[in-house]
């Protein structure tokens, strides 16, 4: 395969301005509108135009530049070895494989922890006989104090004396609530 520096005539050292008068110049000479319809000219001018446009891209030339030097055609030897065996690219798709893996390892260690961990700490029981949450906060719910019973109820839209007053509701911890659920 011919170098694109090769295909427009010019220097590796070539400027943007003498690659692109070069590149005008070779399309004067090889477009099929200008120089006819031969199938030689429209080879050339398609190799001349994919030459200009690697070669007339700064990004695109520093690219080339690499993978045409010494040190840029063992990477591409290594990394197409490397895929060849299955092995690791080393790009992103090593540590996209090694994902799911990860997650399950992760997951199953962070359940086992916790689960360890709940079962050597019970829950404490408080002074007055309440058992708190995880957290060592008593469990607490919405309630109403009904003025009849003087008993702390939780709140049944349905009930007639519930409508009547429509208390404002307060958090109670949850073994001070009467309900006869329970």
């Amino acid at each position: 395969m011919q170098c694109h520096y090769d295909v427009l005539g010019v220097s590796k050292s070539a400027t943007n301005d003498e690659i692109k008068s070069a590149y005008r110049k070779l399309c004067m000479e090889t477009h099929p509108d200008v120089a006819g319809t031969q199938s030689q000219n429209a080879d050339k001018f398609k190799r001349i135009s994919e030459a200009y446009s690697i070669i007339g891209n700064q990004k695109e030339r520093k690219r080339y530049d690499f993978e045409r030097s010494e040190t840029g055609i063992a990477e591409l030897r290594k990394r197409a070895a490397a895929a060849a065996r299955g092995g690791n690219t080393g790009g992103s798709g090593s540590f996209a494989s090694a994902l799911p893996r990860n997650l399950l390892i992760g997951g199953v260690i962070g359940f086992t922890g916790v689960t360890l961990i709940r079962m050597l700490l019970p829950a404490r029981e408080e002074e007055d006989g309440a058992w708190a949450s995880k957290t060592g906060h008593k469990k607490l719910v919405e309630a109403w104090k009904n003025p009849k019973s003087g008993l702390w109820e939780t709140p049944k839209p349905w009930d007639p004396e519930y409508q009547r007053l429509q208390p404002a509701l307060q958090l109670v911890p949850r073994d001070k609530v009467h309900d006869p659920k329970r």
